[in-house]
């Protein structure tokens, strides 16, 4: 019977911490040292249960073009509730060689800012020169990014 008792509180308490989790920003890149031939993949995550998640504040990129990006997203449904995955991903093209700072990404849901980590990057000199900027050369990199945390993706 205690045993019953027991498990059952446990079950209990592990609900409410599913039901109670918070957002989280994950940023990752695939590799911290490349050269001028080789391209670097961010990919940044957020996780929360708000149903109304504004756009993040992305970073500029400083010392790399931006050759793709993608976002995706999606719900999943946890003991009753919904929790919202939403990730974006850039290939990036080094400009130069050197080091470069990857600044952190940053999220306000619900009142509460989430930001997450930054990132050194090293790139070396390849076989080739540094890629070439995006094919139009009228269009900002940053242009293609959502800047406005105002806007708002329902999910």
């Amino acid at each position: 019977m205690k045993k019953a008792v027991v498990l059952s509180l446990i079950f209990i308490l592990l609900f409410i911490a599913a039901a109670l989790a918070e957002t989280t920003i994950k940023s990752e890149v695939d590799k911290a040292a490349l050269s001028t031939d080789e391209v670097l993949t961010y990919k940044l995550t957020i996780t929360t249960l708000a149903k109304n998640v504004p756009y993040a504040s992305l970073p500029k990129f400083e010392g790399f073009y931006i050759i793709s990006q993608a976002q995706s997203s999606a719900i999943s449904f946890e003991q009753g509730v919904a929790k919202s995955n939403l990730v974006y991903t850039f290939i990036l093209a080094p400009q130069n060689t050197g080091k470069f700072k990857i600044e952190l990404s940053k999220i306000t849901i619900e009142g509460k800012s989430y930001s997450s980590q930054e990132f050194e990057i090293e790139v070396t000199q390849g076989k080739t020169k540094p890629k070439t900027p995006p094919v139009n050369p009228q269009a900002k990199p940053e242009e293609n990014l959502p800047e406005s945390e105002e806007e708002q993706i329902t999910l």
